[in-house]
């Protein structure tokens, strides 16, 4: 992501990641909401709580 500052550790993640590099802070709170989100008890199925972040992605025109 070449107009994005990231940390040099960065190299490889998914740019989603990467965009919070340099803020280990902010990393670590991204990925403790997405495995509550995606993995905690819940009434959603794995399966429906995939399709839905298809569905958010898509309407965000987002190709992650």
């Amino acid at each position: 992501m070449t107009w994005v500052d990231t940390a040099d550790g960065a190299k490889g993640m998914d740019h989603v990641l990467a965009s919070h590099s340099l803020n280990p802070r902010a990393l670590r709170a991204h990925l403790v909401l997405y495995r509550t989100v995606m993995f905690d008890a819940s009434g959603l199925t794995r399966a429906e709580r995939e399709a839905m972040a298809v569905c958010v992605s898509a309407a965000n025109d987002c190709h992650y």
